[in-house]
């Protein structure tokens, strides 16, 4: 794992390390568990879990508290609320929740890996922990209040576990490809093989021996090996095709240590290796927070040196975890003899500690720069700056307020609460400006790239009495009422959800008869790409909208969706606050302006319709580049939503370019 996430290109299915991990810990524990059984007829939850607590929380709970400091001291504020939710749930075991929480929610897409996302892996090892020892015990009660064989009815348990385990892992990972990937009952297949083998070994002695053991232990090292090497991020995963790296790694456990000089024994039991597997669990903590924090210290991406230096120091780190942490409190006398109870209300206190030390962080919130008055607005101000020719260069105009607050430049909460996500399959219409009867009637719609547009186009269609209705989906191509995708991939269940949603608000605009102007705008480079698999917007699907449009009597204009930080969307991209705090000049985060150009649906659609095209990319970009930064202002709160006071310097040339009343 630590090789994959430093050189994910090179060990591309490095990820199914975390999978080999699960089957090794779902042997070991239900071989653990099944001995107790045979030996005391019973299994003591309390002692079991207290055993875990002291193997692995004190290590752990280090790592966040010490990973919290370095947050706080070299990580930029913008960044302190996102981390800091991460370390709360790190801390309770269930940063792989949250992960899936993230991944459906399109406005947390933006979001950077934080220093403890790798702890998603650890919360679903400690959930198996907590539910697998309550499954067997059940299994085993159950068997004995039937007079059935313990084992025999444990095993057929698993089977049915493990069974619909892979089936629902199947299945989700096919509709909900991210949500699959961090849920721990999608993964309890996997600790379900190690269980079952366990039991098999218990009933018929060692799977394997001779020749065959020999063979079954080079052929799991292969197919595990195989799946690092042929793997990538376009694989479905974990799915069936996690079967690979589960029966590597059952094919090696079956075989046990073969004796033969042509056994990989001999490789696996040399000193390095020992004291790699010895010093792991602490590598595993220590090596994540130093590749995700160490670029905020240096200001700068790692190197080749920098991540060199990383693969040592979290070894080194992994071995002062063991001897300072790890192996004092759990072989210390005084812990071992304690009651379990006391060892859970210790191991419930210290995690109740380290909540409480990064909830600040979580609880953080950054004051948005004061709301820009448009009729006031100071020269130079934003998209001004582009227009003004005594400016000067327009990236070196003093910013307007403090660099994190840019971060929470967002519109109002009435603005946002009028976006819908396009899982809910519906739409919220929302009014704003003047109730004149007499002025334009104006119709928004779009994603969250309109939802940045409303407070400016309220203003502009107020200023000729008229009204500005929105319907708006985030992380939806709005503008067609056909199946779309992204750039990122196609999930059909949620294409279906924005197919829905999408019908719903045209057919709404194309009903109401008072509507006389319909803006169409998104983030049109989300959903183009050149995989046709990926279904993704076409020039034919918006012509298709406008002609319906216009043929309900509506004037179109389609505003086009301005540059972006990068010229194919990121998921992760980082954000301009993030870029300007490390770089040593704005221009460094700025985008070359040919890179910004694209062939863009909506443009073409419209030239194809007859409709009208709004365009600002010249309020954005000079001749050169695109910047991130204008007129004090810093031009977008992640990577490529625009924030309030750029949005809202642009209210006079939209007025002049819109043209509402003619």
């Amino acid at each position: 794992m630590l090789l994959y996430h430093l050189w994910p290109t090179r060990l591309t299915g490095g990820f199914v390390g975390v999978d080999v991990f699960f089957v090794v810990s779902g042997f070991l524990i239900t071989d653990h568990l099944l001995r107790e059984i045979s030996r005391d007829g019973k299994v003591s939850l309390a002692r079991f879990w207290a055993r875990r607590a002291r193997r692995l929380l004190p290590a752990s709970l280090l790592v966040l508290a010490v990973t919290a400091l370095a947050t706080w001291a070299w990580v930029p504020e913008a960044r302190w609320s996102q981390f800091g939710g991460e370390f709360v749930a790190s801390a309770l075991y269930v940063e792989n929740w949250a992960l899936a929480a993230q991944s459906v929610d399109y406005m947390a897409l933006s979001n950077l890996k934080s220093p403890v996302q790798h702890f998603w892996s650890l919360g679903v090892e400690e959930q198996f922990y907590i539910l697998w020892p309550l499954v067997l015990v059940a299994g085993h009660l159950a068997a004995r209040r039937l007079a059935r064989n313990s084992f025999l009815f444990i095993a057929v348990l698993l089977s049915i576990v493990t069974i619909a385990s892979l089936a629902y892992s199947i299945i989700l990972t096919d509709l909900q490809p991210t949500v699959a990937y961090f849920s721990t009952f999608t993964r309890a297949w996997e600790f379900g093989a190690g269980a079952l083998l366990a039991i098999a070994g218990k009933r018929s002695g060692p799977l394997f021996s001779g020749a065959l053991a020999v063979l079954g232990s080079w052929s799991g090292f292969v197919l595990v090996g195989v799946s690092m090497l042929m793997f990538d991020a376009a694989t479905p995963f974990p799915s069936f095709t996690a079967a690979l790296p589960v029966l590597g790694t059952l094919l090696v456990i079956a075989s046990g240590s073969p004796t033969s000089r042509l056994a990989p024994t001999g490789l696996v039991s040399l000193k390095p290796v020992q004291f790699i597997g010895d010093v792991s669990y602490g590598t595993y903590l220590w090596h994540w927070p130093l590749i995700v924090l160490l670029p905020f210290v240096m200001g700068a991406p790692l190197t080749i040196w920098s991540k060199v230096t990383v693969l040592l120091v979290s070894i080194l780190l992994g071995w002062l975890s063991k001897k300072l942490i790890e192996d004092p409190i759990r072989q210390h006398p005084a812990i071992v003899r304690s009651r379990p109870t006391s060892t859970l209300v210790a191991t419930a206190g210290a995690m109740a500690v380290v909540v409480a030390a990064v909830m600040p962080l979580a609880a953080h919130r950054i004051a948005p720069p004061e709301a820009p008055v448009t009729g006031a607005l100071e020269d130079c101000y934003g998209a001004l700056a582009m227009l003004q020719d005594d400016c000067g260069p327009v990236e070196q105009i003093p910013l307007r307020s403090s660099l994190s607050s840019f971060a929470a430049d967002l519109p109002s909460e009435e603005i946002r609460s009028c976006e819908f996500a396009a899982s809910s399959g519906d739409f919220r219409r929302c009014e704003f400006g003047s109730s004149d009867p007499a002025g334009p009637r104006v119709a928004l719609i779009g994603d969250s790239h309109a939802t940045r547009w409303v407070e400016a186009l309220t203003e502009v269609v107020t200023a000729e009495s008229g009204s500005l209705s929105t319907f708006l989906v985030s992380g939806c191509a709005s503008v067609t009422s056909r199946t779309t995708g992204s750039a990122w991939g196609f999930d059909a269940a949620y294409a279906e959800q924005c197919r829905i949603a999408s019908e719903r608000m045209l057919s709404a605009v194309e009903e109401d008869l008072e509507l006389d102007t319909v803006i169409l705008t998104d983030r049109t480079r989300l959903y183009v790409t050149d995989n046709t698999e990926f279904h993704p917007l076409t020039v034919d699907m918006v012509a298709e909208t406008i002609e319906r449009l216009k043929n309900a009597g509506k004037r179109v204009i389609v505003l086009e969706d301005p540059p972006e930080m990068n010229a194919v969307p990121p998921q992760g991209g980082g954000s301009a606050p993030d870029c300007l705090s490390n770089a040593p000049q704005a221009s460094d985060c700025s985008l070359p302006a040919a890179a910004a150009q694209f062939s863009d649906p909506m443009v073409l659609g419209a030239e194809r319709a007859n409709a009208e095209v709004v365009g600002l990319d010249d309020l954005f970009c000079d001749t050169e580049r695109c910047m991130s930064q204008i007129g004090g202002v810093v031009v977008y709160s992640d990577d490529n939503h625009l924030t309030r006071s750029f949005a809202m310097s642009l209210v006079g040339p939209l007025q002049e370019r819109l043209r509402l009343t003619r």
